[in-house]
């Protein structure tokens, strides 16, 4: 495996140069917290009967499949871009499953479909004004039909999820979300918030990776920060 002190755009330019294994394989490992992010919104609305791990497991595959395919001479982020793959192949894979209605399907692949048309032709994601354009529809109609296959592909508040309550209770999920635990999960959804942070900071240059760390993690004002650089970089 690489050292770590090897930059992103170096993995990137020995994978997609010279086809590097391992450059391939530490861009995945490097990016494996987006899978989480995606898969840990998504674990608790599809049916009880879906597993986390074959969630996971889908997402991984997205998340292979957009470090194959990404270009980073386009000028795209690579997060965005991954996060669109990833929780397209989840969706893909609940198709199959049978969580999805065929025609929400269908029409969420021809909107999918425009997207990724529209950005390879402006170079960047597109907006939903311009795919609603494009599809001759009205903005409303497409964020109606985003909406729908959301719905669609996520559970009922009232379907009912395992619990530890006894036996012959059924416990909903609508139950789980008014209970005191969830302070659990809003911490860790600040935890991973931070973690993409800590993601798109390493993308960063040397300086101003600096700035944020000064600001954020020692508290320091902008004033202060500009007094230390300066002082650090007259050394």
């Amino acid at each position: 495996m690489m050292a770590e002190c090897i930059s992103e755009e170096e993995l990137w330019s020995r994978f997609r140069s010279e086809n590097d294994a391992s450059a391939r394989e530490n861009l995945i490992l490097k990016y494996m917290g987006l899978v989480k992010y995606v898969v840990d919104r998504l674990s608790m609305r599809p049916p009880s009967t879906i597993e986390y791990n074959d969630l996971y497991s889908c997402g991984i595959i997205g998340l292979v499949s957009a470090v194959d395919r990404f270009d980073p001479s386009l000028g795209n982020k690579f997060q965005t871009y991954a996060v669109c793959r990833i929780r397209g192949e989840i969706l893909d894979e609940s198709k199959r499953m049978g969580w999805v209605p065929r025609p929400l399907y269908k029409k969420n692949i021809e909107i999918e479909q425009v997207f990724a048309s529209l950005q390879a032709q402006l170079g960047r994601p597109a907006e939903e004004e311009e795919v609603a354009e494009a599809m001759s529809i009205e903005l409303g109609e497409l964020q109606q039909a985003i909406t729908d296959y959301s719905r669609a592909s996520l559970a009922s508040l009232y379907d009912i999820v395992s619990g530890n309550q006894g036996e012959d209770e059924e416990v909903y999920l609508i139950d789980l979300l008014g209970d005191p635990d969830t302070e659990i999960a809003e911490s860790v959804e600040r935890e991973e918030m931070e973690h993409l942070i800590a993601i798109e900071i390493d993308g960063l240059p040397e300086q101003e990776k600096k700035v944020v760390a000064l600001y954020y993690k020692e508290n320091l004002t902008l004033k202060e920060i500009g007094v230390l650089l300066r002082v650090t970089e007259s050394r």
